[in-house]
């Protein structure tokens, strides 16, 4: 019984920690969002990952659209979601099948302060 204890721990301990490499989110860090062909094939979706903290920690939510933009940078020119202010592309989606593309779109008020972040899908 004990031995099927330990085992059961060390499989569970293991599946974190492949969980926190490959799924997790991660810290804003600039040059891993910074990347200039926003790693198409990166198997660990740091940029994807990385928005998910932004929007799971609120760390838009607030800051103006210069403090944004300093941040991030500029986004990239795109006719979609025009309801959003800004809207940065992440790379195709993650999964088995990539068929649409994840976002990273943010909406602000009329004083230009961040209301809302989200990752979506085309």
């Amino acid at each position: 019984m004990r031995r099927w204890t330990r085992g059961l721990a060390l499989g569970t301990a293991m599946v974190m920690i492949v969980y926190a490499v490959f799924f997790g989110p991660l810290p804003f860090i600039r040059s891993w969002w910074q990347v200039g062909d926003y790693s198409w094939h990166d198997p660990l979706h740091k940029r994807h990952r990385i928005a998910d903290s932004l929007v799971l920690t609120g760390w838009l939510v607030g800051k103006s659209r210069a403090e944004v933009l300093a941040a991030l940078g500029a986004p990239p020119e795109t006719d979609k979601f025009s309801d959003w202010s800004l809207v940065y592309v992440l790379g195709p989606e993650r999964g088995l099948l990539s068929i649409d593309y994840e976002w990273l779109a943010i909406r602000t008020d009329d004083a230009g302060s961040v209301t809302e972040a989200a990752v979506i899908r085309d």
